[in-house]
């Protein structure tokens, strides 16, 4: 599901907690030129590279980092936002 169609659902019901729903966006900043920007992040996968958009450095995560969001992001990753829970 985009961020648009979970914005869209109104299949949810009034009492859902929101905290379990994932933040589907991030920004992302590139280490090399400093260059930001906004991305939807996939729900159900991690990203392995990113091509930077100012100066198309291949960005990949740090060790021990799953991905580019958890290693560049504002942001971690729906999966790994997942597993720390509610409010966690």
């Amino acid at each position: 599901m985009s961020l648009a169609e979970f914005r869209q659902d109104r299949s949810l019901p009034p009492d859902t907690c929101l905290h379990d729903a994932p933040i589907l966006e991030s920004v992302l900043t590139c280490p090399r030129c400093g260059y930001a920007k906004r991305e939807i992040m996939p729900i159900d996968a991690c990203q392995f590279y990113y091509e930077c958009t100012g100066c198309k450095a291949l960005l990949r995560p740090h060790p021990g980092d799953c991905c580019v969001f958890c290693s560049f992001g504002t942001v971690k990753c729906p999966p790994v936002q997942a597993q720390s829970g509610c409010c966690g």
